[in-house]
């Protein structure tokens, strides 16, 4: 151990004589290793971390939403869960105080917070009892006990008015706690606030879990719920004719299609410390020729060889360390900023930071870094015999030759990661103009948008919702230059609505078999206010908004390829498979298909209809604005319009269809900029390490520099000697990437977007920057080299 002391002491003042090396050696590696900590920080917490629930390996979720009467039958009927139980995100309006908001609940049933396996900070939480009663009860996340109610510490037993309705808060979650992939803050039994949807069997709107049962595997308590499947769909064949209830492991459900890219982020990252510590190798072997007379003393004063090598790799661990210093310093920053940003497709966002597994992986990357890059060069180093070292002296044109070769090695590694990180940056970049070029199907400049959501305590009739409706669209269209409109489902929201259905004249389909279309309900001027082209037919005019008027419908140009595609769809009656009274809905209209989910997706058939006629029992509209001016300008006063109407509504989700449209890509976004941040680095890297190989191949070669400028040569003849051993290098290093790239950016197939993995166009830009960048890298000591005096050369030690 005091040998140990003695060679620390050592290193830290050899290190301290030069300064320079040093740093430039720990800033490389903090870089290499600060990304790779980063992303291992969110790696850890979205997918090493276990979930904050009990024993969470035995969670498992529906991959299909399930009604409240399904999931009832699924736990009578179950032998494989000890619990199950379910949620639906829905806002609660609170107007206790000040402007309106709503609070972001979960609608539970009464084995939700059982089946988790979680208790309450004080109180009690849900139960069945509760939830079969329908009673008013509520509970608080931590944070919002906090941020709304001040930390009441006598909470418990108060009373709270959401949408209209009055709950006593029975209980507030311990700090952390949130539902299974979910923003909700406070949960309500789903029978006292969503009662009417409660009832049936065909709302499948629960996202539903289990808890298996001790001794239950997976896979038996598949094989048992397609037992199940088969019961509900005999015995309610109308509604679970063609359902098949697939189970999957929670974490897997919250993990979802986050996984690949996090994953392909994590190689990314690796393939940029890859580059630092060839970089940081190359350094070791230009100290350690510094060094050689040193060495050759020390070895003539009786070290050994081991003792050498020790030395010197006590050196790069602890170069290796202080690099990995900075490096949690660079993630903790990194993660943070992350966490600011909130993409929303990063599941577990909150959980994110630097941990003890985080410290523990940075020390061990630090630590297998110093050793595994600090031995190559210190056996190399430690090679040379005594006289034959002080025979060399430096003098020789080929003095350290295999050190040499071995630096060029490390650049050709370098210059080929660094190309494959490019294409993959490449790819992903012309994915996300490809998809910034996608017509959505409307235009979205200038549009506001945001969301209302009518109480049922003071909107249950009927007449009071088309009264409001009716009001904030005359009030809203008051405002100078505003043209608005309503519509239930927003485009690029990805939330939708569906209804089997049935065309008139067609061949009786049996029930549970018959085709499903996207259904939206639509007031106002909507289609000429998103400017969405109308292809055939007319747009629904005053006649269609009169009591007992025909039913009318306008598809989407999907519906008509999937369902007319040989036939002139106008005048064709349709009408809902469940409708006991058989009303016929007549198509007037086709309008261009409008871009639903997101712009990489395909439009399903879908069918407009007027809010009078289809829904006029829909609590919930989104209120769309065009504006003659900057759209956010005009939020404030288009709320108060409404607010003019009920000062008592939450006006939520106040955006600009740009920023929806922006939002539906941002996990590609997101994706894209990382990749290209890394290979930008990695760029970098590469081409400081092209540099400095070719200036220390300039200080090894200047004797030989000089004699042949001596002999004649030219200045052009220098620079073209030395540019091309450098381009040797590059021309290695881009066909080995080129080989790599081919192979490895398959595996970024699915976040491609109307590119090919091996796009020509990207693999042959990549390669012209990459050659680029490191011939500029090569001309400057190369041009050095121009300048090396003869006399002064043949004098060179």
């Amino acid at each position: 151990m005091e040998i140990l002391f003695k060679d620390i002491r050592y290193g830290i003042r050899s290190l301290l004589k030069r300064p320079g090396f040093t740093a430039i050696a720990i800033v490389t590696l903090a870089l290499g290793i600060g990304v790779n900590t980063a992303i291992f920080s969110v790696i850890n917490a979205v997918l090493l971390r276990p979930l904050p629930y009990h024993e969470p390996d035995r969670l498992v979720t529906f991959r299909s939403n399930q009604s409240v009467p399904d999931l009832a039958d699924v736990e009578a009927q179950s032998r494989s869960f000890s619990n199950s139980g379910g949620l639906v995100a829905q806002a609660l309006d609170y107007t206790a105080g000040g402007e309106p908001i709503r609070f972001q609940t979960g609608l539970v049933t009464g084995g939700f917070f059982e089946t988790l396996g979680v208790k309450a900070e004080r109180g009690r939480v849900i139960t069945p009892d509760d939830d079969k009663a329908g009673a008013y009860v509520a509970v608080l996340s931590h944070t919002l006990w906090q941020r709304q109610f001040g930390g009441d510490q006598q909470i418990i037993g108060k009373t709270i008015p959401l949408s209209g309705n009055i709950y006593t808060i029975i209980a507030v979650m311990p700090a952390g706690f949130g539902a299974p992939g979910d923003n909700t803050e406070a949960w309500v039994p789903v029978h006292a606030a969503n009662p009417l949807a409660a009832k049936f069997r065909g709302v499948h709107f629960l996202r539903a879990y289990g808890r298996l049962a001790a001794g239950v595997s997976l896979g038996q308590a598949r094989s048992e719920m397609q037992v199940i499947d088969k019961n509900l769909a005999a015995q309610y064949p109308a509604d679970n004719k063609n359902r098949s209830t697939v189970l999957i492991p929670l974490h897997d459900r919250i993990v979802g299609q986050s996984r690949q890219s996090l994953l392909v982020l994590f190689a990314a990252v690796s393939l940029v410390l890859l580059i630092a510590c060839a970089n940081f190798a190359n350094l070791l072997l230009a100290r350690a020729a510094e060094r050689e007379r040193e060495f050759v003393i020390r070895a003539a004063l009786g070290a050994g060889r081991w003792r050498l090598i020790r030395q010197l790799l006590t050196e790069s661990v602890l170069v290796a360390l202080a690099g990995g210093v900075i490096a949690v310093l660079l993630a903790i920053w990194a993660t943070g900023l992350l966490v600011a940003l909130k993409p929303e497709d990063l599941p577990r966002l909150q959980e994110i930071g630097v941990d003890a597994r985080v410290l523990a992986f940075t020390f061990g990357v630090s630590l297998l870094t110093g050793v595994t890059f600090g031995l190559l060069p210190a056996w190399a180093a430690s090679r040379s015999g005594v006289s034959e070292a002080l025979k060399e002296g430096g003098r020789s044109a080929t003095a350290g030759g295999a050190r040499q070769r071995l630096r060029s090695t490390f650049v050709v590694v370098e210059l080929a990661i660094a190309l494959i990180l490019l294409v993959g940056a490449g790819l992903l970049i012309k994915t996300f103009w490809k998809l910034r070029a996608v017509e959505p199907g409307f235009n979205p400049d200038r549009l506001l948008t945001m969301r209302v959501e009518l109480p049922e305590a003071r909107y249950k009739e009927v007449d009071k919702q088309t009264r409001f409706r009716n009001q904030a669209l005359s009030a809203i269209n008051t405002l100078p230059g505003v043209q608005s409109a309503m519509i239930s489902e927003l485009p690029l929201s990805g939330d939708w609505l569906d209804h089997d259905f049935l065309i008139e004249g067609r061949p009786p389909i049996a029930p549970g078999d018959e085709p499903s279309l996207q259904t939206r309900s639509v007031l106002g001027d909507y289609f000429h206010t998103m400017q969405i082209p109308l292809r055939a037919g007319r747009d629904f005019g005053p006649q269609d908004l009169v009591d007992k008027a025909p039913l009318v419908g306008i598809a989407n140009e999907a519906m008509v390829r999937q369902y007319f595609p040989h036939e002139d769809p106008l005048g064709k009656r349709i009408r809902w498979a469940r409708d006991p009274e058989v009303h016929w809905i007549t198509i007037i209209g086709v309008v261009g298909d409008v871009k639903h989910f997101a712009l990489d997706l395909a439009e399903q058939p879908g069918l407009y209809s007027p809010y009078t006629q289809a829904a006029p029992w829909k609590r919930w509209m989104t209120v769309v604005a065009r504006t003659q001016s900057d759209p956010a300008s005009m939020a404030q006063t288009v709320k108060q319009q409404i607010w003019k109407i009920d000062s008592q509504l939450p006006v939520t989700k106040v955006q600009t269809m740009s920023e929806v449209a922006a939002a539906s890509f941002a996990g590609r976004r997101l994706n894209m900029s990382l990749l290209a941040m890394f290979a930008a680095l990695a760029l970098v890297l590469a081409a400081v390490g092209i540099y400095g190989v070719m200036s220390y191949s300039v200080t090894q070669r200047t004797q030989e520099i000089g004699i042949r400028m001596a002999l004649g040569a030219r200045a052009a003849d220098v620079l073209k000697l030395i540019i091309k051993n450098g381009m040797t290098l590059i021309l290695i290093g881009v066909c080995i990437g080129l080989g790599g790239a081919v192979a490895l950016t398959r595996l970024l197939t699915t976040l491609l977007f109307g590119v090919a993995p091996t796009d020509t166009v990207t693999f042959v830009a990549v390669s012209v920057v990459l050659i680029v960048v490191a011939l500029l890298a090569c001309y400057i000591p190369a041009r050095r080299a121009t300048k090396v005096d003869p006399l002064v050369a043949l004098r060179y030690e």
